[in-house]
C-alpha cells in the first residue's frame, strides 16, 4: 500500500512538474458596519450598470482564479501555439468564515481553448466559454464597451491594413423556456477593428453586432422572432502617465443594452423589445498627474426608449472623480465621490410616475499600496462612505440595503483589500 502510494505522489508529481502553466487571479473583499450598528449594506442606484463609485461599496467577497495551460509555446523556429485557459469565480457575502450555501455561490465563468501562429491561417481560433470584453471603467465597475463575454468561437487579431480585425459567433440560451424549436437561443455575430492609429497617441477601435433569436411556441405561449444590432466606436488617447477613453455607441432591439443577454424568448403579447434602442456616450479617463497626484474620472450618460406604446423614454447619467495623494510611495489618501441620475418612465408607485431618482456618494479612504500607482495593487484600506438619495428612490436603494429603505442616507465604514496577479 505504502509503495502504491508512493508511486501515485510520483506520478503527479512528474506531471505538475511537466505542465506549463500560469496563475491569474483577481481578488476583493472586506466586511463594514452601518453607522446603526449592523453589518454594511450597499447602495445602488437601481438600473444604472455597474457599480457606481465602488470605493467603500462592495458587500461581497469575491474572487476569480484562472489557470493558463501552455499546451505548446510559439519559438523562433515554430509559430505554433495552443492554450487552454479555465477561470473559476468565487463569490460569499462575507458574513463568516463558513457561509451557508444560500450566501455563496462557485461558477466556471471561463472554459476555452486558443490556437494561433498557424501556417493555415492568420490571427488566433479560439472556442469555448470566455470574457469577451474590451476596456472597463474602473469606478463604476463597469465594462460598458464591447462586452460580448459569454459563449461561442471567434477568430481574433487578424492584420488587417493598419489594425486588427476579430469575428466572433456568441451563443446565449434561455434554460428556462423550451420550445418547438429547443431551447431560445440568441445567437450575435460580433465584429471589431482595434487598435486603428490616427497618430502616436490616438488609436480608434470599431465594434459592430447583428444578433437574433427564432420564434417559436411552447404549448402555451407563442414567441416572436427577435433581432437587433449595435454600432460603437472608442478612441483611446495616451496622455503622458495617463490613458483617455472616449466612446460612442448605439444599440437597437436585442442589442439594446449592448450585451448577449437580451431575451431569446419575446412572447407575442410584448414585442417591445423589438423596438428598444439606446444611444451611449462615455468618457473614461485616469492619469497620474504629479509626483504627488494621481486621478481617475468617469462621465457616462445614456438616451433611449423602451419600445412601449406609452411611457417609453429612459435615461441615466453619472459623473464619478477619485483623486489619489500619495503621502509616500506606499501610503495614500483616496477620496471618490460623484453623483447619478436615472429616469424610467414606465416605473409607477400606485399609477405615479416615480420620476427621476438620484443618488450621491462621497467616500475617504487611507491605504497601504503594493506599489506608487494608481493602479497599486495589492492594497489594503480602511474606509467611511457617505450615500444620499432623493425620495423617490427610497423603495429602490432599499432592495439592497432593506435597513435604509424609509431613509435618504446612510453611513458605512469598514476595511477592504483588492488584488490581481
Amino acid at each position: 500500500m505504502k509503495f502504491l502510494s508512493f508511486l501515485v505522489v510520483s506520478f503527479f508529481s512528474l506531471q505538475v512538474f511537466a505542465i506549463d502553466a500560469e496563475f491569474l487571479g483577481y481578488l476583493r473583499g472586506g466586511t463594514g458596519l452601518n453607522f446603526q450598528g449592523g453589518k454594511q449594506e450597499c447602495f445602488y442606484n437601481q438600473g444604472i450598470p455597474g457599480n457606481f463609485l465602488r470605493l467603500g461599496n462592495e458587500c461581497s467577497f469575491y474572487s476569480e482564479i484562472a489557470v493558463i495551460f501552455h499546451h505548446k509555446k510559439p519559438t523562433v523556429e515554430d509559430s505554433v501555439f495552443f492554450r487552454t485557459q479555465v477561470r473559476m469565480m468565487f463569490n460569499a457575502l462575507g458574513t463568516s468564515q463558513w457561509e451557508p450555501a444560500s450566501t455563496r455561490d462557485i461558477n466556471q465563468i471561463e472554459a476555452f481553448v486558443t490556437a494561433g501562429g498557424l501556417s493555415e491561417l492568420p490571427g488566433e481560433l479560439w472556442v469555448g466559454k470566455r470574457f469577451y470584453r474590451d476596456v472597463d471603467l474602473h469606478i463604476f465597475d463597469w465594462y460598458y464597451y464591447a462586452d460580448m463575454s459569454g459563449v461561442g468561437a471567434g477568430w481574433q487579431n487578424i492584420q488587417a491594413g493598419p489594425g486588427l480585425f476579430s469575428i466572433a459567433h456568441l451563443i446565449q440560451t434561455n434554460e428556462n423556456v423550451q420550445t418547438d424549436v429547443g431551447r431560445p437561443t440568441l445567437q450575435a455575430i460580433d465584429l471589431r477593428w482595434a487598435q486603428v492609429p490616427l497618430s502616436h497617441d490616438h488609436k480608434l477601435n470599431f465594434w459592430g453586432v447583428f444578433s437574433w433569436a427564432p420564434a417559436g411556441d411552447d404549448g402555451t405561449n407563442k414567441y416572436v422572432a427577435s433581432n437587433g444590432y449595435s454600432v460603437a466606436s472608442r478612441m483611446e488617447s495616451f496622455i503622458g502617465e495617463g490613458v483617455n477613453n472616449f466612446s460612442l455607441m448605439y444599440g437597437k432591439g436585442t442589442m439594446k443594452d449592448f450585451n448577449i443577454y437580451a431575451s431569446s424568448a419575446v412572447p407575442a403579447t410584448d414585442d417591445s423589445q423589438n423596438k428598444a434602442w439606446s444611444v451611449r456616450a462615455v468618457e473614461n479617463w485616469n492619469k497620474e498627474v504629479t509626483d504627488r497626484w494621481a486621478f481617475m474620472l468617469g462621465l457616462a450618460g445614456e438616451y433611449g426608449d423602451t419600445g412601449a406604446d406609452t411611457d417609453s423614454r429612459r435615461y441615466f447619467y453619472e459623473v464619478g472623480l477619485r483623486p489619489l495623494y500619495y503621502v509616500t510611495d506606499r501610503f495614500q489618501w483616496v477620496l471618490e465621490l460623484g453623483y447619478s441620475r436615472i429616469l424610467n418612465e414606465s416605473e409607477k408607485t400606485g399609477g405615479d410616475p416615480v420620476g427621476e431618482r438620484d443618488l450621491s456618494r462621497i467616500t475617504l479612504a487611507p491605504q497601504i499600496s503594493f506599489s506608487k500607482s494608481i493602479w497599486g495593487r495589492p492594497v489594503l484600506r480602511a474606509f467611511v462612505t457617505h450615500t444620499i438619495w432623493n425620495t423617490a428612490n427610497k423603495s429602490y436603494v432599499g432592495v439592497s440595503a432593506p435597513s435604509f429603505k424609509e431613509e435618504t442616507a446612510g453611513t458605512s465604514f469598514g476595511y477592504q483589500f483588492e488584488a490581481w496577479f
